[in-house]
């Protein structure tokens, strides 16, 4: 499982150094991705491919749109022996990443967010305290 947030900084060639405690859940190659969310997604193999199962099983006459979207916009990685990984140009200009970043673990993917839209995000009115009481009060969490 991956949780926490980590603040971390990305340098001039894209390079994220990925926590440690992320590392073994993501393994030696992974995806990354646009996410919903002006945010980069890392995905484990494992779950990319559950998540490309789910998606070659839309109706025929938006599958191709579909997978021609997804497959534009994610690339397979790999990090290097310090921890790093490069997020390509295209993923990193669209999550609007800059120098500092944030890390945060999502249960079955990592995001990468620019520290200003994670900030920006985190404040926004539709993302409060009393809101989540009542969603996991009703889940019974």
């Amino acid at each position: 499982m991956l949780v926490g947030r980590y603040e971390q900084t990305i340098d001039a060639k894209g390079r994220v150094n990925i926590p440690s405690k992320f590392r073994s859940a993501l393994g030696e190659a992974f995806v990354a991705a646009v996410g919903d969310e002006e945010c980069v997604c890392i995905y484990p193999m494992e779950e990319w491919n559950a998540f490309m199962d789910r998606v070659r099983n839309v109706p025929s006459e938006e599958r191709a749109m579909l997978m021609r979207y997804i497959q534009e916009n994610s690339a397979e990685c790999d990090m290097d022996s310090q921890g790093r990984v490069v997020i390509p140009p295209k993923i990193r200009e669209y999550a609007g990443l800059q120098k500092e970043i944030v890390v945060v673990g999502v249960s079955d993917k990592v995001e990468i967010w620019d520290r200003n839209r994670w900030e920006s995000y985190m404040e926004a009115p539709d993302f409060n305290a009393d809101e989540i009481a009542k969603v996991m009060e009703e889940l019974g969490i």
